[in-house]
C-alpha cells in the first residue's frame, strides 16, 4: 500500500487556522457577550429576534406591576410628617420598581431595532476576529466588558437576595430571642387582608420574592444591552481611528472605504441613541432620588438597615456610573477620529484626498453622543450632575427632618 501523501499547503493552512483559533480565544466570542442577555430576554417573554411578545411576558410584567401598585399604595397610606423617615426607606425599592417598569416598556417597543443593531454589530465583529491587529486594539476593553457583565448580574442578584431572604432570618432571630413570632415581609406593601398568619404570609412572601427576581431579570437585561451595544460601537470607532491615523500617500485608495465605514458606524450610533434615550432619561430622573434616599437612610436610619442600604447604594451608583462611562466613551472615541485624521500624512496626498480628510475632521467635531431624551448628554459630567443633585436633595432632607422624639419633647 503506497504511503499517504500530505499536501504541505493544506498542512500549512491547518497550522495557520489553529494559530488563528488560539488567537481568537484571547478575546470573547460575540455570543458570549449576549449569553446572559438572551437568557434574560427569554425568561422575560421577549426572546431575542422574535417579533411576537410571549404570554409569560404579560404574566411577569403584570406580577411586577401589581407589586409596584401595592408598594405605592402603602407609601401613599403612610404619608405624614411622623412617617417621614419610613417613607424615605421605602422610596428606593419603589423607585427601582417603577424605573424597571418604565425601562422595560421603552425597550419592548424597540426590540426589533435592537435585534437589527445587534446583528449588524455581530457581522462587524467577525471582521475584527479575522484581523490580529484589530483584536489587539479592542481586546482589553471588550474583555473588561465581559467581566463587567458577569459581576454586574452577580451584584444585583446578591442585592435582591439580601432583600428577599432577610425577612425569614429576622423572623427566626426575633422568635429565638423573644419567643414571639412576627410575620415580616421583604417589601412594605398594602394588601386588603391580614398577613399575620402562615398561609396569607406565605402567599404574599412568595409573590414578593418572585417579583424581586423578575425586577432583576428586566433590569439587568436592559442595562446589559446598553453596555454591550455601546461598547461595540465604540470599538469600531476606535478601529476606524487607528486605520485613519496610519494613512499615507501609498494607502490613500482606502480613504473612500474609511468614509463609508465611518458613516455606517455613525448610523449605528444614532440607532443606539434612539433605542436607549428614554431609558437613560428614566435613569437620570430616578437615580438622583434613589441616591438621596439611600444616603439619608444610612445617616439617619437604624443599624439593621445598613447592609441592605449599602448594597442598594452600590448597585445604583454602579449602574449610573457605567451608564455615564459608556456615554463618555462614545463621545471620546467618535472625537478621536478627527484627531486621527489630522495625524495621518495628509500633506502627502492629492487635493481631493485632502478635502476628504478635512470633511472627516469637520464631521468629527460633532461627536456621537447618547442623551437622556436630549435633556442631558450621558457622560462623566452628567454623572457629576446626578451626584450633585442627590447631594442637594440630601442636605435639604437633613435640614428639614426632625426626629419624632425631638418634636415631642418640644
Amino acid at each position: 500500500m503506497p504511503p499517504k501523501l500530505v499536501d504541505p499547503k493544506s498542512d500549512h493552512n491547518r497550522i495557520n487556522t489553529n494559530y488563528n483559533n488560539q488567537k481568537m480565544k484571547n478575546i470573547p466570542d460575540y455570543e458570549e457577550f449576549l449569553k446572559q442577555i438572551k437568557i434574560n430576554m427569554w425568561l422575560s417573554g421577549i426572546p431575542y429576534g422574535d417579533r411576537k411578545v410571549h404570554f409569560r411576558f404579560f404574566v411577569t410584567y403584570l406580577q411586577l406591576s401589581l407589586m409596584i401598585v401595592l408598594e405605592v399604595s402603602f407609601f401613599v397610606s403612610r404619608i405624614s410628617a411622623e412617617n417621614f423617615l419610613e417613607l424615605t426607606q421605602l422610596a428606593p425599592c419603589t423607585g427601582t420598581g417603577i424605573l424597571t417598569i418604565l425601562k422595560t416598556v421603552a425597550i419592548l417597543h424597540k426590540r426589533m431595532k435592537i435585534y437589527d443593531l445587534t446583528e449588524s454589530l455581530g457581522k462587524l465583529y467577525q471582521n475584527i476576529l479575522n484581523d490580529e491587529k484589530k483584536i489587539n486594539l479592542v481586546k482589553k476593553n471588550l474583555t473588561l466588558l465581559n467581566l463587567l457583565m458577569k459581576y454586574y448580574v452577580i451584584l444585583n442578584v446578591v442585592l435582591i437576595s439580601v432583600y428577599n431572604f432577610s425577612s425569614p432570618c429576622i423572623m427566626m432571630y426575633h422568635y429565638f430571642t423573644t419567643n414571639e413570632l412576627i410575620y415580616k415581609l421583604p417589601y412594605a406593601i398594602l394588601v386588603p387582608f391580614s398577613t399575620d398568619a402562615w398561609l396569607p404570609w406565605t402567599v404574599v412572601y412568595l409573590h414578593s420574592i418572585i417579583c424581586g427576581f423578575i425586577c432583576v431579570i428586566f433590569y439587568t437585561m436592559v442595562d446589559g444591552l446598553y453596555f454591550v451595544l455601546t461598547s461595540h460601537v465604540c470599538a469600531h470607532f476606535s478601529i476606524i481611528s487607528d486605520i485613519l491615523e496610519s494613512l499615507d500617500s501609498s494607502s490613500v485608495d482606502r480613504l473612500a472605504n474609511i468614509v463609508k465605514d465611518h458613516q455606517y458606524i455613525l448610523k449605528l450610533g444614532e440607532d443606539l441613541e434612539d433605542i436607549f434615550t428614554a431609558s437613560n432619561l428614566f435613569n437620570v430622573l430616578v437615580g438622583s432620588l434613589d441616591i438621596c434616599a439611600l444616603g439619608f437612610n444610612l445617616t439617619t436610619g437604624s443599624w439593621e438597615q445598613i447592609p441592605g442600604c449599602i448594597l442598594f447604594l452600590l448597585s445604583v451608583l454602579l449602574q449610573i456610573f457605567m451608564m455615564s462611562f459608556f456615554g463618555e466613551n462614545m463621545i471620546r472615541e467618535s472625537k478621536k477620529i478627527g484627531d486621527a485624521a489630522f495625524l495621518c500624512k495628509w500633506f502627502e496626498m492629492d487635493e481631493k484626498s485632502k478635502k476628504t480628510i478635512l470633511t472627516i475632521m469637520i464631521r468629527a467635531k460633532k461627536p456621537q453622543q447618547l442623551t437622556a431624551y436630549n435633556f442631558s448628554t450621558i457622560s462623566y459630567a452628567s454623572f457629576s450632575k446626578i451626584i450633585s443633585t442627590s447631594w442637594s436633595y440630601f442636605t435639604i432632607l437633613r435640614t428639614v427632618y426632625t426626629p419624632p422624639e425631638v418634636s415631642h419633647s418640644d
